[in-house]
């Protein structure tokens, strides 16, 4: 990739989080300091991420993996594969933006960095989405993950269910998110939608995934271990659903009409994934995943809440920036990686960003379509001369 082509694909990532920002804005809980540990994962993310994706180079292409990923209960799918333009890139902006906005400030090593992850990430996300595109938006808001065959064989797996059945699923779908997010230091890395796919005229099946549950083994995260277990490390709610409408943003959450569909839901199966197979879960399952996510959730606010703020601002910044080892859980060389932030982001981002979670590059994303057409686009590009 040379640098032309390097700053289309800089246009383009950043038109994509341009969007992606303008739906979400900032963020921020009151257990969580969640704007600042962004922006200091971003420029932790600046640090890591080349000699993270070099070195899975070396044991895959990246369209092996992307080919390879289209399945149920990836690890690697459309939000993770959307943290490698988003996290790095917004950490190169923040750079460049205290070096007075000068993208040649930027060293000649660092570009060269910057053009291969970009190389990497076009070829992962085309290798992924349909039509070569490279993301959920590109894709007409649909984030298409599964090819037919896995469709096919899920549909043989759904059955017909009662509302009070399906407000059941609902019920515990939503409390296995909520301790997901909670583990993740109030974050959705762990859950994924993907569809929707068409079963007729009327009627689309659409998946919820969500993934390291803590079931007794190794914990996702030092604090993922908690009393109570989940009897499986991952699972997915697949629902058929009629006559509803159904969109997703690059964070592969689900936006519906009706909002609320659990009136909506026709049938419905629960899979999940052990090795190279997934395998249908009985209804009765729910009971001790929604014991689990409730007793589960309450042991980790109780944990979190004895923290301090820097413990959180750092928990934060190492748990989205541990997203990357999604990709080195491929190869299976995530063991091999020093997953603590880096010198630098310790030694200023983290004391920088406990004073404040202002960051001088973020108010780039909101200037108006007319400076950006004007000023040039939120990314900085690549000079060219």
């Amino acid at each position: 990739m040379n640098v032309q082509e390097a700053n289309k694909i800089i246009k383009h990532a950043s038109e994509l989080i341009d969007y992606q920002v303008s739906k979400r804005g900032l963020l921020e809980s009151q257990l969580f300091p969640v704007t600042a540990y962004i922006c200091v994962s971003f420029y932790n993310s600046y640090d890591i991420l080349y000699n993270i994706l070099k070195k899975v180079s070396e044991k895959a292409t990246s369209e092996k993996i992307g080919k390879e990923s289209r399945k149920i209960l990836s690890e690697i799918q459309a939000l993770s594969i959307f943290y490698i333009p988003l996290y790095y890139m917004a950490g190169r902006m923040g750079e460049i933006q205290r070096n007075n906005g000068d993208p040649r400030s930027e060293s000649e090593e660092k570009r060269k960095q910057t053009m291969f992850i970009l190389d990497f990430w076009k070829r992962l996300a085309s290798s992924y989405f349909p039509n070569n595109k490279l993301s959920v938006f590109d894709s007409d808001k649909k984030n298409i993950a599964l090819d037919q065959s896995d469709i096919d064989w899920t549909l043989g797996q759904i059955i017909d269910i009662p509302k009070e059945q399906a407000k059941k699923i609902k019920r515990t779908m939503a409390n296995i998110e909520l301790v997901s997010y909670m583990d993740e230091c109030e974050a959705r890395a762990k859950i994924c939608d993907h569809g929707p796919y068409k079963v007729d005229e009327d009627e689309i099946l659409v998946f919820r995934e969500i993934l390291h549950l803590y079931n007794g083994e190794k914990p996702h995260f030092s604090w993922s271990a908690t009393e109570v277990k989940a009897p499986y490390t991952n699972i997915a709610f697949v629902l058929r659903l009629k006559n509803v409408e159904v969109e997703l943003d690059e964070f592969v959450s689900l936006e519906s009409k009706p909002i609320d569909f659990t009136d909506n839901i026709t049938g419905a199966a629960l899979l999940t994934r052990e090795g190279n197979d997934v395998i249908p879960l009985n209804f009765d399952i729910l009971d001790q995943f929604n014991d689990y996510a409730v007793k589960a959730n309450k042991e980790l606010f109780l944990k979190f809440s004895k923290w301090d703020k820097k413990q959180r601002l750092i928990a934060g910044s190492y748990a989205y920036c541990y997203g990357y080892a999604r990709y080195t859980n491929y190869v299976g060389i995530t063991d091999e990686i020093d997953w603590n932030l880096t010198d630098k982001t310790m030694n200023k981002y983290v004391p920088e960003f406990l004073e404040s979670d202002f960051d001088p590059g973020i108010p780039r994303f909101f200037r108006s379509k007319a400076k950006k057409k004007k000023e040039g686009p939120s990314l900085y590009l690549l000079p060219e001369d």
